[in-house]
């Protein structure tokens, strides 16, 4: 298992937002993402407060959309998907 730390901005207002999940690598330096690739944020900005979730793919890529919540405001989570960076992979 390793802790990756990622930077990613909340997908309504762009606030920035640092995190961490543990993840774990397969033989080929990937990440394992049958285990839990996802979390749920809520936007530190006073003036948004919404839901979105974080997902890391295999590969490393990060990005944020917004929860199935959203669709009762009419938004639509792959309307509005941002994409974030890793900032580090620490092994546990």
């Amino acid at each position: 298992m390793v802790k990756v730390k990622y930077k990613v901005a909340c997908p309504f207002c762009k606030t920035q937002h640092e995190s961490e999940i543990d993840m774990a690598y397969r033989k080929d330096k990937k990440f394992n993402v049958r285990k839990s690739n996802k979390n749920l944020h809520i936007c530190k900005n006073e003036k948004c407060s919404k839901e979105f979730i974080v997902e890391i793919d295999s590969h490393g890529g990060v990005s944020s959309m917004p929860t199935k919540s959203a669709e009762k405001d009419g938004i639509f989570p792959w309307e509005m998907i941002v994409d974030g960076k890793i900032v580090s992979i620490e092994e546990n």
